[in-house]
């Protein structure tokens, strides 16, 4: 009987009649071995490689083909509670019934998803539940805040095209790391960094009337269904979608949704912000007044000159500056040239490759234009009245000279 459920061989009829089971059950039987071997994965505590799990390998090896095999063993930490090893003869176990109850599904899935990756292990703290089920609650009434508000078709400008396309990379970044097993990660992007994404949104835009936030509602809760699969069932209905979002289309990452410039351009400014508010941290001052400078266009000639050469090769500060030099524009400018090579050159070779490309590709972004717009956030944010110049501006205000030291993506400020 063995041999037929598990290798095929023998004929039926006989092995009915010895058995006395019937062939259609036989057959059955052969069905469900089939469908369900090869395992894909058999998952277990990294205590067991030395024993249980070699001898799930060595035992496949003797019994089957090789198409039979295991695809992949995966391995994990050891579970603590609240700093001490679990343990039925400590009984500081806890049983999942319990912690359903106590904390909710959802919460008691992401706890354990979010307390470790690899071989650490996690730690399963009463604190982290209760905070983790009040984030849920929280998630929730956002949504509800959103399907509720997001009604108006309103224009796309790069602050859409920027949301648009961090969730994209979003999307990416779940799904690579799903296919390597790193649940933690994937539950960190899929639930806080998207978070982040929609609250910095609303922090620069002041509402979230726009439709666009419906668009990322839907990718939100397929992302995290996976991880609380109550609570996005329960937004899936509410936002009007038809049929469960267990068996809704995975996102998909899109390329052609992803605006370099908009991104570069958000990142631009949420460094510039937080540059402004250590300078104030440090200098201790109340400013009334922030004065933003932004770089000369020759200096951002430069500066992509330099970046795009240091593509391929580690760029030097002579072979820069000689070939600036032959550049009409640029060669009655040889002093200054020399003194922001000195600035650029370091910073550029250390850069990542793909942060180069990325530069690369965005080219020049128009910093006044970007901080005219985003002057009411600005104000907003800081508390004082914003005045951008550009550096080589006659009649800017600038007493202390700081416009000088502007460079691309890094302009000078002045507090007063």
């Amino acid at each position: 009987l063995f041999d037929y459920i598990f290798y095929g061989k023998g004929d039926k009829t006989e092995i009915a009649a010895k058995t006395g089971i019937k062939q259609e059950i036989m057959e059955e039987m052969r069905k469900e071995f089939q469908y369900w071997y090869p395992v894909d994965m058999r998952n277990s505590a990294k205590e067991l490689v030395p024993n249980h799990l070699t001898f799930f390998i060595f035992h496949h090896v003797a019994l089957f083909p090789p198409e039979y095999w295991p695809k992949s063993i995966g391995v994990n930490g050891m579970l603590m509670i609240e700093g001490k090893k679990m343990s039925k003869s400590k009984g500081n176990f806890i049983t999942l019934r319990n912690a359903v109850e106590e904390y909710g599904a959802d919460a008691t899935r992401m706890a354990l998803l979010l307390g470790a990756e690899g071989m650490d292990d996690p730690d399963w703290r009463r604190e982290n539940l209760i905070n983790l089920r009040g984030k849920i609650e929280a998630f929730y009434r956002l949504t509800e805040e959103i399907i509720e508000n997001a009604k108006e078709e309103e224009e796309r400008t790069h602050l859409e095209e920027w949301l648009i396309s961090v969730i994209q990379r979003r999307i990416r970044k779940v799904t690579e790391s799903l296919e390597i097993l790193k649940t933690r990660t994937a539950l960190d992007t899929a639930f806080f960094e998207v978070w982040n994404d929609i609250r910095w949104y609303i922090r620069r835009k002041g509402n979230m009337k726009n439709k666009v936030m419906l668009e990322v509602l839907d990718v939100w809760t397929r992302l995290l269904a996976p991880f609380a699969p109550h609570i996005c069932e329960e937004i899936w209905e509410r936002m009007g979608k038809k049929g469960f979002i267990s068996k809704a289309e995975w996102p998909i990452y899109r390329e052609e949704k992803v605006n370099v410039k908009a991104v570069e351009i958000e990142a631009y400014i949420k460094e510039l912000l937080e540059d402004t508010y250590n300078i104030i941290k440090a200098t201790k001052i109340s400013p009334k007044q922030i004065h933003f400078y932004v770089a000369a266009p020759w200096k951002w000639k430069m500066y992509l000159r330099a970046v795009e050469k240091a593509a391929s090769k580690v760029l030097t500060m002579k072979e820069l500056i000689t070939e600036l030099l032959r550049d009409y524009e640029l060669k009655h400018k040889a002093r200054e040239i020399s003194k922001f090579a000195v600035k650029i050159v370091d910073n550029i070779n250390r850069m990542p490759r793909e942060e180069k490309e990325k530069i690369t590709k965005v080219g020049e972004i128009d910093e006044y234009q970007i901080l005219n717009e985003a002057k009411a956030f600005f104000e907003k944010e800081l508390k004082a009245k914003i005045y951008i110049w550009k550096e080589e501006e006659k009649e800017k205000y600038d007493p202390k000279g700081k416009a000088s030291i502007a460079a691309p993506y890094r302009p000078a400020v002045y507090l007063e």
